[in-house]
């Protein structure tokens, strides 16, 4: 028969008092009887006092003093600070003017090294497109960037200015960059027609955008693009683009000097 212990907690003093007890002194229940029969029977015996919660409660303080303890030689010892700063995914941009802009000085305790504003100063460099600063412990820091890339140029100010697909001005150069110019007067990265041209260049498979010199847009439903021998092609807006790539490809072996492939199964030349 299985047994269940209670705690009885009395007024004047505290027992644990099991079943077994009470089958020592019968089935629990009082009765009037001999008196002599009552003195006979055993006086219930004295538990010891109830200490094992004490105990949990000093265990669990001591676990929360240990562990704050802990936290704060971790957040103020030397043993825990930066010691090596890497980057990594840069080409153009000079890993040491990565971690300068990162401003995380080696010696500072890992920490206390806050990572999102380190993030976003070296996201400010122009040339950054993204950038992920993690603690790598115990003592470095992880800076791993991903850079624009230019899919196309416009001339301003006599040097040529670098856009990426999504628009952004991110660099400028004396000499001609090997992607397409824009014929855009005035692109921008909040301009529809320019996000479809930058678009569509983006997305030409290798073999067709070297032959691409120049690309524009009127709206975004009007894309047109000059190649090297001075051909023209009318490509419409910036969906289907595989689509078009093909249909392009095989139609410049024929003569023509403009190819209209806005509609894919349609093309036309002249």
């Amino acid at each position: 028969m299985s047994r269940t212990t209670s705690i009885y907690e009395p007024d004047s003093d505290d027992a644990y008092v099991d079943d077994a007890d009470l089958d020592e002194y019968g089935d629990g229940d009082l009765h009037d009887g001999d008196p002599d029969e009552r003195e006979r029977r055993p006086r219930p015996r004295r538990g010891r006092r109830p200490v094992r919660g004490a105990r949990k409660l000093l265990g669990t303080i001591a676990a929360i003093v240990l562990v704050i303890a802990a936290g704060v030689v971790a957040y103020t010892t030397p043993l825990m600070s930066v010691r090596s700063i890497s980057v990594s995914g840069e080409s153009a941009v000079d890993p040491a003017s990565i971690v300068a802009a990162s401003r995380i000085a080696l010696g500072t305790p890992l920490l206390q090294v806050d990572t999102r504003p380190a993030a976003q100063r070296i996201a400010a460099i122009p040339r950054i497109k993204s950038v992920r600063v993690t603690r790598s412990y115990p003592s470095g820091i992880d800076i791993d960037v991903v850079e624009r890339v230019a899919v196309a140029f416009v001339i301003r100010d006599g040097a040529s200015h670098l856009l990426d697909v999504g628009g952004v001005d991110f660099a400028s150069q004396k000499q001609l960059p090997p992607v397409p110019r824009m014929t855009i007067a005035d692109p921008s990265s909040s301009d529809r027609a320019t996000l479809a041209a930058l678009k569509v260049v983006s997305e030409l498979p290798d073999v067709l955008r070297r032959q691409v010199i120049e690309i524009g847009a009127s709206s975004p439903a009007d894309v047109r693009m000059t190649l090297r021998d001075r051909r023209t092609v009318v490509w419409g807006d910036a969906d289907r683009t595989a689509d078009k790539a093909r249909t392009l490809m095989y139609l410049l072996p024929r003569d023509g000097t403009q190819f209209n492939v806005s509609s894919p199964e349609y093309p036309t030349f002249r």
